[in-house]
């Protein structure tokens, strides 16, 4: 049985990375039973409540790169940061979990003799999505077609999520265009893909940023690739990481 130790955990919020000075986290799922039991019942009767959840990330004070410190404040008012987290860590096909979620608390902890903290609480206002890592490229500069991996099909109940992160501006000169799709397949050979997602167009021009598209089920296939084309004919790099998954709708 595979086993995995949590010192590889890759943690992304929105197009920011901050696996450095993260060091703990926990992902708490919630199904709220609601009480409909009436007189005449002769037990206590529940219905099913609606699901959420709640990461609890614990990390390293920084004021520094990746300005841990100063992005967590800023979501003291922000909202629907896109918060990833990958317990295998940043390899293509690592299974994790993406969430959109609203800050709750960010405790900055100094204890004498150990190291400053800052602790962030997330709650989830959309249903949390479990899905892989299609990519990490630090400087893709030409077209490029990913590999398959099985995340399954999805039922009419579910809603396939795809997440693009462009951490840094591009690299090189000139001008180009950065288009990435997210595709699907029947299964892992080549030929018969279905584009399901596309993100909007990068450029030159572009910051770092992230994206979220969503597409409705039923989606009979359950092999699903990145593809991101490069056109133009200046040299330019692109810093991507895209994630694919599915949540309850």
């Amino acid at each position: 049985m595979a086993r995995l130790h949590a010192k590889s955990v890759a943690h992304y919020v929105d197009e920011f990375d901050f696996s450095g000075v993260s060091n703990a986290a926990d992902l708490n799922f919630s199904e709220d039973p609601g009480d409909v039991t009436a007189y005449a019942d002769t037990e206590y009767t529940y219905v099913e409540g609606k699901g959420g959840f709640r990461w609890t990330i614990n990390g390293l004070f920084s004021t520094g790169s990746p300005n841990y410190d100063g992005e967590m404040f800023t979501d003291l008012t922000a909202t629907q940061r896109r918060v990833g987290v990958y317990p295998g860590g940043a390899t293509a096909g690592n299974f994790g979990y993406e969430g959109r979620t609203n800050i709750s608390a960010s405790p900055r902890v100094a204890e004498n003799g150990s190291s400053v903290g800052l602790h962030v609480e997330w709650v989830g206002d959309q249903s949390v999505s479990r899905g892989a890592l299609l990519i990490i490229n630090t400087a893709i500069s030409t077209t490029t077609s990913g590999t398959k991996f099985q995340l399954g099909d999805l039922a009419s109940t579910k809603t396939l999520v795809g997440v693009l992160r462009m951490l840094t501006a591009p690299g090189g000169a000139g001008n180009n265009d950065c288009v990435v799709t997210i595709e699907s397949d029947a299964d892992s050979s080549s030929g018969g893909e279905t584009t399901q997602l596309t993100f909007t167009t990068l450029n030159q021009a572009s910051t770092a940023t992230h994206e979220v598209k969503e597409a409705a089920g039923t989606i009979t296939d359950g092999w699903f690739r990145v593809v991101v084309t490069i056109s133009g004919a200046g040299s330019r790099t692109f810093d991507l990481v895209v994630s694919v998954g599915e949540r309850d709708t």
